[in-house]
């Protein structure tokens, strides 16, 4: 009797666990983190080379009980339900959390499996976000229009009759004018998902516009700091979408110091090695070494909102309308970056990451 043999196939186990949809990281004993796959990497929005060596709570923070028991190399199995954790410094997420042994020398394979709500949100919900406050923005569009041209023209008729220190805001008021009507256009196609038109750009220069427009405001007690790297490369990116986030992550930083003498609102650009992410648009992960961040020390986002803060019509203000952020998300979305929330000690911080203009010749 002939033994009949087998045709299922050899697997490269490696090669499997990495390519695994559920998030998945190997830590030691003592908690150092070993080996972390792909969607480990896009749920904690930190690279592969940022996490393995570190402790796991130095990337994950969670609460001490956990903490405690899987600090405990007696404890090799861990299952925890909907449980709170912190990726990376940014929002909380909620994850069904399990650890169980791995081989002899005391390793343990640690799967964070987001609970249905927050599989959600990172899969799309700023997209969703997006749409909406595009479609919120189009029934607007027609009714400023008017009006911003009535601006401009008077604006136009001041500069005749203003001297020279004048026609430096009136000039400003066009420009701003001009910006503004561009914006609309563009949200008008908010809706019918139509990307903005991307070139290399110098970030300096939008940096420069917004900060005078947001100077001539004379926002009250509130000081502006700026510390910039001189030596970044070009941005891919759109001069007026980049003008309209600083905009609006500056104002906001400025209404909430509102009463406040001491407040300061910091404008910081840097160069990161390290993050990185997936579109979904088959070019595999981009590189988003650019940062560019505004950070203000007030007093922060409320805890029971910063999970949606990206969503439209959330706001704590009184005469919010909760677009300002949801319309930042989506354009730095379609200058194919991302942009995250922190609460850093007393300071609160928007980070905007973008990717480096690719030299011509360069798909």
């Amino acid at each position: 009797m002939t033994t009949p043999t087998s045709s299922i196939p050899s697997f490269d186990h490696h090669e499997l666990i990495q390519s695994h949809p559920v998030p998945t990281l190997l830590i030691d004993s003592s908690g150092v983190v070993l080996f972390v796959n792909a969607a480990a990497e896009q749920l904690c929005n930190v690279s592969r080379t940022a996490m393995v060596g570190r402790v796991i709570y130095d990337v994950i923070q969670m609460d001490r009980s956990y903490r405690q028991r899987m600090n405990d190399a007696a404890m090799s199995a861990l299952f925890a339900h909907r449980t709170e954790i912190t990726l990376g410094g940014r929002k909380s997420v909620f994850v069904d959390m399990q650890m169980v042994p791995y081989g002899q020398g005391g390793h343990r394979i640690l799967a964070l499996v987001p609970s249905q709500s927050d599989t959600e949100l990172m899969g799309g919900a700023i997209g969703r976000s997006s749409r909406a406050a595009g479609a919120a923005a189009t029934m607007l569009a027609h009714e400023i229009k008017n009006p911003l041209a009535g601006i401009k023209g008077a604006a136009q008729l001041l500069a005749r009759k203003t001297d020279s220190g004048g026609e430096r805001f009136t000039t400003l008021i066009c420009a701003e004018v001009d910006r503004i009507a561009t914006l609309i256009d563009q949200m008008e196609h908010f809706s019918r998902g139509q990307p903005i038109l991307c070139e290399p750009i110098n970030l300096y220069q939008p940096i420069h516009q917004a900060m005078e427009t947001a100077r001539a405001r004379q926002f009250p007690g509130v000081r502006f700091a700026e510390d910039f790297d001189p030596s970044l490369p070009l941005v891919h990116g759109n001069h007026d979408a980049m003008v309209q986030i600083l905009l609006n992550l500056v104002t906001n930083g400025c209404e909430a110091l509102a009463g406040r003498d001491d407040g300061v609102v910091r404008i910081a650009t840097a160069y990161r090695h390290g993050l990185s992410i997936d579109n979904g648009d088959g070019r595999g992960r981009i590189a988003l070494p650019i940062e560019l961040s505004v950070s203000d020390n007030g007093p922060g986002v409320p805890a029971d909102i910063r999970g949606d803060l990206f969503d439209p019509f959330v706001t704590t203000k009184r005469d919010g309308r909760g677009l300002g952020l949801a319309l930042v998300a989506k354009l730095a979305r379609d200058m194919g970056g991302t942009v995250q929330h922190m609460r850093d000690g007393d300071w609160t911080r928007f980070r905007v990451h973008l990717p480096v203009a690719q030299a011509k010749g360069q798909g």
